[in-house]
């Protein structure tokens, strides 16, 4: 089995949590084009009273994103989430805009990142739901395809949450007569009703942190930029440290501490097609070391340093402002440490991406598929360190690395992939990071049996014809 990272647009309401130096999406349609984050920065600091202004801003988008979790994110509102003009003209209608006294620009970009973040919630409940369904043992096949047909169309979806029978027409009529012949169809729509309330959770903020800004809500001039206000033909002029100038959606964050923000910018730019990048290599991912390639190179080796001292300044730090944490003064502080320790893994992990492939210079690149965290049989400390560990992240930015180089990432099934040998394919075993294989008499360190292994697997199957050529 092998996953292909696909192409996707990432939402608007996205480009907030983006950590490190940059992110990217594909461009649907533009395989030779990506998009990256980067970011401009105040010149001089910002007066206490535009800080205000601006946190005013933030804190009134974060009231209007509240008012559509609130009122949106039910079951009853699931036909008006695609394309979502009906909620919008709604929120029109609602005078929240006029009551709070926010620009149009600010306004109307809130509710559709808040809509974003409504259908994400409802992709996500479907995941799990689909997970606790194939992990039940007392459903049979039937009742497996009904449920699943079910969740995959809309309108049947819906009208199963609202209680109702589904009203469907022309093909989608004959399918479900088929799928719901051989079921108790009343005890199944029961039974997915009780797994959706228990793993929908709803959608709330309290983060007043920055705000979504569209072209018409700002313009450059002066060497900075003017954005706009609640106060009608205003504009709070803010000189950069750059004179770059761009024309899309952007994203303002506040720094309220430091009476500064940063601007984060998505600009598109083409893929560089390097020379000298060729062959295959398979990647072991870990905690202890970021990477370790099918020939034992190691490759960021102190990332466990870097990710255990934030573990623990999160373990010692935290419970102290936990109490009353909105008006405790010292979660600021705590804030900015645990930013600043972040900030500093997180380039780590961009140097030693860089590092691996400028020194290994490959065409493909095999990526074991990671089990899900698990904290069960461990110490208190190392099991924070597993929970805390941002291996999305790793990945994240191994994708976009090797998108910028045109190297080609792809993704194996990984189950049973570090006990299996690499060289005859028998179970070993693993002492203190040590693979021993019995059966060939092999013995070779654990993370490059594993990088053998996923090499192998994504060879294999390449050759199988179940990989394309081409990301």
């Amino acid at each position: 089995m092998v996953r292909r990272f696909a192409e996707y647009t990432r939402p608007s309401g996205a480009w907030p949590g983006l950590s490190g130096m940059e992110g990217s999406i594909s461009m649907k349609g533009h395989k030779d084009t990506i998009y990256k984050t980067v970011y401009q920065y105040n010149q001089i600091p910002l007066s206490a009273a535009d800080i205000e202004r601006l946190q005013e801003i933030a804190r009134d988008c974060r009231q209007v994103k509240n008012y559509v979790y609130d009122r949106y994110s039910g079951i009853r509102s699931l036909s008006k989430l695609h394309p979502g003009y009906t909620i919008q003209n709604e929120m029109t209608k609602s005078g929240l805009r006029e009551k709070l006294g926010l620009p149009s620009v600010y306004f109307y970009l809130s509710v559709f990142d808040a809509l974003g973040d409504i259908k994400s919630q409802w992709t996500r409940t479907k995941s799990r739901v689909g997970q606790n369904i194939r992990n039940n043992p007392n459903l049979s096949p039937e009742d497996r395809h009904y449920l699943r047909f079910v969740m995959k169309q809309s309108q049947c979806f819906e009208s199963v949450l609202m209680g109702g029978e589904p009203k469907l027409v022309g093909v989608w009529k004959e399918r479900y007569a088929d799928v719901q012949k051989d079921v108790d169809t009343h005890r199944l729509n029961q039974y997915l009703r009780r797994q959706v309330r228990r793993c929908r959770n709803k959608p709330h903020t309290d983060a007043a942190d920055g705000f979504l800004a569209s072209p018409k809500g700002y313009r450059y001039a002066d060497h900075g930029i003017y954005l706009s206000m609640k106060e009608s033909r205003r504009r709070l002029f803010i000189p950069l440290t750059d004179n770059n100038r761009y024309s899309c959606q952007i994203y303002v964050r506040l720094y309220p501490e430091k009476r500064g923000l940063t601007l984060n910018v998505p600009i598109e730019v083409k893929q560089r097609h390097p020379a000298g990048y060729s062959g295959e290599m398979g990647l072991a991912m870990g905690l202890k070391c970021m990477f370790v390639t099918n020939r034992g190179r190691a490759y960021g080796e102190k990332y466990l340093e870097y990710q255990s001292a934030l573990t623990d300044y999160v373990q010692k730090r935290l419970p102290r402002h936990q109490r009353n944490a909105k008006n405790n003064p010292g979660m600021k502080k705590y804030n900015a440490g645990k930013a600043r320790l972040e900030e500093a893994m997180h380039n780590y992990v961009n140097e030693e991406i860089n590092r691996m492939l400028d020194t290994e210079k490959p065409g493909v690149v095999y990526l074991p598929k990671l089990p899900p965290k698990s904290k069960a049989g461990f110490n208190r400390k190392v099991n924070a360190t597993v929970n805390m560990w941002q291996k999305g992240f790793v990945k994240s930015r191994l994708l976009q690395k090797c998108r910028e180089r045109s190297i080609e990432l792809v993704e194996v099934f990984g189950k049973g992939i570090s006990i299996q040998c690499s060289r005859c394919g028998a179970d070993g075993v693993k002492e203190k990071d040590v693979f021993r294989c019995p059966s060939c008499g092999i013995e070779m360190p654990e993370r490059q049996n594993t990088a053998k292994n996923v090499l192998k697997r994504g060879c294999a199957l390449r050759e199988d014809g179940v990989v394309e050529n081409k990301l």
